[in-house]
């Protein structure tokens, strides 16, 4: 068996084809299961290999991240080769961090030695964000009646603000709670009935006593000039997520609100006296 020599970058015309990932779709992007639990990439049997006995080609699968190349696998494989491809563990370690990575193998006969043939190079983008981060409970509206609205005979009026609890979940103090709340013209909001404009994005930091409290803790009212007042007949929801010491731990599912502003009878919703 013969090769020319060619660059990882794949320039020359005898490269060899790049490996596969399993489960990453051409744009490279990994998906979330991988980072998680780690993968395998596939390398097609190269067209000159060892066929005889006496023959062997020595394959070794290199990792590139920031400038820095590892070896993933380096086996050595006795001829006459049946397999059609190769199988290779590319183990969780190798995706910490995020960033771009190449995925490459280098084929070479070492009985009776030959030239060496690099593939085509993977590339890998590696985000993290694409991980679902574990599900808190939802969002809570203590203001809400039985039937999950609120309304013009709300006990804290609806122009204070809406209330929001977050439930006991054994968080920390200093816990950073982001959350956000959006209005919507329908009662289920439905994906198309967004009030534009009503979006609103809030933090808060928890003390000791919120933290510990097992009632939950209660975020400040979303205030109702700019983020409930277009609402007169709908829904509203709220999202948030736990961050804690710069990294976040948790994101709940969304907690919906029903809003009715409206009093038989009367011509105008109700609002601020």
């Amino acid at each position: 068996m013969s090769m020319s020599d060619s660059g990882a970058n794949g320039t020359e015309a005898l490269a060899a084809p790049a490996p596969q990932v399993d489960d990453v779709p051409p744009s490279g992007q990994v998906p979330a299961h991988i980072l998680q639990n780690g993968g395998q990439a596939r390398i097609p049997l190269w067209p000159i290999h060892a066929d005889e006995l006496g023959e062997s080609d020595r394959l070794v699968v290199y990792w590139r991240r920031d400038g820095v190349v590892s070896v993933v696998s380096d086996q050595t494989f006795q001829g006459p080769i049946q397999e059609q491809e190769f199988v290779i563990a590319l183990p969780r370690d190798l995706w910490s961090g995020d960033g771009v990575a190449y995925l490459y193998y280098l084929v070479r006969p070492v009985a009776p030695p030959g030239n060496r043939l690099y593939s085509l190079e993977t590339e890998l983008f590696i985000d993290h964000s694409v991980i679902p981060l574990p599900e808190l409970l939802p969002a809570a509206f203590p203001d809400a009646d039985s039937w999950g609205y609120l309304n013009c005979t709300t006990s804290r009026p609806i122009w204070n603000g809406v209330f929001i609890n977050i439930p006991y979940q054994g968080f920390q103090v200093n816990d950073e709670c982001f959350f956000t709340w959006r209005a919507y013209t329908s009662l289920n909001a439905a994906s198309g009935t967004y009030i534009e404009g009503t979006e609103g994005v809030f933090t808060h930091r928890l003390s000791n006593q919120e933290a510990e409290n097992v009632n939950g803790f209660e975020l400040p009212p979303i205030p109702f000039a700019q983020y409930l007042e277009p609402l007169l007949h709908g829904s509203g929801t709220a999202r948030y997520r736990i961050r804690r010491a710069g990294s976040f731990i948790g994101e709940s599912r969304i907690g919906l609100v029903r809003v009715d502003r409206y009093i038989p009878g009367e011509p105008l919703p109700c609002g601020p006296p």
